[in-house]
């Protein structure tokens, strides 16, 4: 029974379907991948018990049916052994870095001290109970938004959300006057109902974005500031934003050109120099073809293309909205300091209610389909003119004191942004109480049996040295402005042995330090004073593995295919008798012609024939 089980696990009707279905599942993988991310993948499938299972099923299979072969005689068999032991120790070796090896980024800056820790893949919930007791797991969120594991610390996981907001609720206890209301927003066509609070104090809580759009509680003080804030919006004054020219040849000078006019025209500043503004980036990336482009429409990280020109002199700019941040220039010979001033970003689609001194309360609402003003009554509904929306007071408040709290963002129609909040964790208490913790903020649980502590925070790994960024140098080819190489230039520092390295990482060519290694991840050309690197760090004897299992695949290809001729070639060699062994030649009379087949004979001895 024993023998019957040993040779059907070494067999090939064993070998067949489990390659098969290993073959199916990495397929699989791969799609799956592309849908729900690396991460999920690897939890679900490569780090699985099952899959874990089958490739452990697969190396016993060959084990057996090479040592059922034993001894292995002849290239055929010698090189059938190498191939068969290479595979299981390749399947070790992959084994041992999906679970052993360690992988994170670490983002460094020019302008900051040096960093230790990377961001590795996956979240932890660290929980303090009310008896003071600490735990802490690791979380895993699963594609459709259930955590793993559902109970930890006597608290339940309920689910995740990727886009959380920071809210707040009013109560009417406050000791100061405060008006404060609660509004409603509903659509049939998308099927949602949301509900904001908009409060004149505290400071930040008189608006709101949602997506597009803009929510607006005003006090107004008299009837001139109502009949102000109860108008229509007035037109752009310009859409592009203004270009400020502060200084030419180092003298100061003071003009302000709007982009939106001089687009595509070329500026004289002095009798020899001039500029022209060659494009508007809005929100300026670098494509995949290093060409500048503009991810977006919204001003996000605006830029204006610059053609600058002193004589014989020419430079190109590239000029960032964003404060603080140096233009970018192919050459720094032309004195002239500027800057770019985009245009601001509020919405032109808005409801705004206002509060009289008499608490009287009126709307105006803007948006695609026209402007809207009016008294708005507490049992009326208002449609300010984004899709179906409608809009209706819910509760209002005079002496409004604030809670806040963390809600998730519910889902918007196709095209229309939606608030960028961060992600949460959805969580409830022994009593039934639930909560939403913010990602990355330790937060206050109050139950009846005391208070919670918890947080869910990203997994961080300390290094054991440190990595500071010196410089971040971007190439440019000759000519153009579209990228040729990044860099980063960074000083790699051992606390252990007060050690201090340069170094300089750029893509594909990445450094080694103390077991990890260091490559060029990302980069941000909207700030060049950042650089993200990918560290990994895998044990020695785990690269060993790979590479022992790697050669012996090989060799033991070469010996299967290329050994049995080998080995003929090398025994016909070494059977060829010696030219001093091979008898002389009885020459026959000259006037008899040579014998063919004496020659034959001698020549097919030699061949070892």
């Amino acid at each position: 029974m024993e023998s019957r089980i040993i040779r059907f696990l070494g067999s090939i009707r064993l070998a067949v379907p489990l390659l098969a279905a290993i073959a199916v599942i990495l397929i699989g993988a791969t799609f799956y991948e592309s849908e729900v991310g690396s991460a999920t993948v690897q939890r679900e499938i490569y780090k699985s018990a099952w899959f874990g299972a089958l490739m452990f099923l697969l190396a016993v299979n060959l084990g057996i049916s090479t040592l059922s072969r034993f001894p292995w005689k002849g290239p055929r068999k010698i090189g059938f052994a190498l191939t068969h032991w290479g595979l299981v120790i390749i399947i070790a070796g992959s084994a041992a870095v999906i679970h052993l090896s360690t992988e994170g980024m670490l983002l460094v800056r020019t302008d900051s001290g040096p960093g230790s820790q990377i961001r590795v893949e996956g979240d932890w919930l660290e929980v303090v109970a009310p008896d003071q007791t600490r735990q802490q797991t690791d979380i895993f969120i699963k594609p459709d938004g259930s955590v793993y594991p559902q109970q930890f610390a006597g608290l339940s996981l309920l689910g995740y959300s990727d886009n959380a907001i920071k809210t707040v609720q009013f109560t009417n206890d406050g000791e100061v006057e405060n008006l404060a209301v609660k509004v409603q927003l509903h659509s049939d066509r998308m099927g949602q109902t949301l509900e904001r609070w908009l409060a004149v104090a505290p400071a930040g809580y008189s608006q709101m974005d949602i997506g597009p759009a803009r929510l607006e509680l005003l006090e107004a003080h008299n009837d001139v500031e109502v009949q102000q804030l109860l108008s229509p919006p007035k037109p752009e004054q310009s859409l592009m934003g203004a270009l400020k020219i502060s200084q030419v040849d180092g003298q100061s000078r003071d003009r302000t050109f709007d982009l939106e006019q001089v687009l595509g025209q070329t500026l004289a500043l002095s009798p020899d120099l001039s500029l022209e503004v060659v494009n508007v980036w809005p929100d300026f990336r670098l494509g995949s073809d290093g060409q500048p482009m503009s991810a977006s429409d919204q001003y996000r990280n605006p830029a204006v293309q610059l053609l600058v020109t002193q004589g014989e002199q020419q430079e190109r700019w590239f000029v960032f909205g964003k404060t603080g941040l140096p233009p970018v220039r192919s050459n720094d010979a032309i004195a002239l300091t500027l800057t770019y001033e985009p245009p601001a970003t509020t919405p032109t689609d808005y409801f705004r209610l206002v509060a009289t001194p008499d608490h009287q309360m009126f709307y105006a609402a803007a948006s695609s389909q026209g402007f809207k003003s009016g008294a708005w009554l507490p049992e009326a509904t208002v449609t300010p003119g984004w899709a179906d929306f409608q809009i209706s007071l819910v509760q209002q408040l005079d002496h409004a004191q604030v809670q806040r709290q963390v809600v998730p963002v519910m889902p918007v129609a196709a095209g229309t942004l939606a608030p960028e909040g961060a992600p949460a964790l959805h969580v409830a208490t022994p009593d039934g109480q639930d909560f939403w913790l913010p990602w990355g903020e330790p937060t206050e649980l109050a139950t009846v049996a005391g208070e919670y502590f918890a947080a869910f925070t990203p997994k961080l790994l300390e290094l054991p040295f440190y990595v500071k960024l010196n410089d971040f140098i971007v190439e440019r080819n000759e000519g153009s402005e579209s990228v040729a190489m990044w860099t980063s230039d960074i000083t790699l520092f051992d606390p252990q042995t007060d050690t201090a390295v340069q170094r300089s990482v750029w893509m594909n060519h990445p450094t080694w330090f103390r077991g990890w290694k260091l490559a060029q991840a990302s980069w941000n050309p909207g700030d060049l004073q950042q650089s993200t690197l990918q560290l990994k760090r895998e044990p020695w004897w785990v690269t060993a593995l790979t590479w022992t299992g790697s050669l012996l695949v090989v060799l033991g290809i070469v010996v299967m295919f290329y050994g049995p001729s080998l080995v003929q070639r090398w025994r016909q060699w070494t059977r060829s008798p010696s030219p001093e062994s091979i008898p002389p030649v009885a020459t026959e009379p000259a006037d008899q012609p040579v014998g063919t087949i004496p020659i034959l004979a001698v020549f097919g001895k030699s061949m070892g024939g």
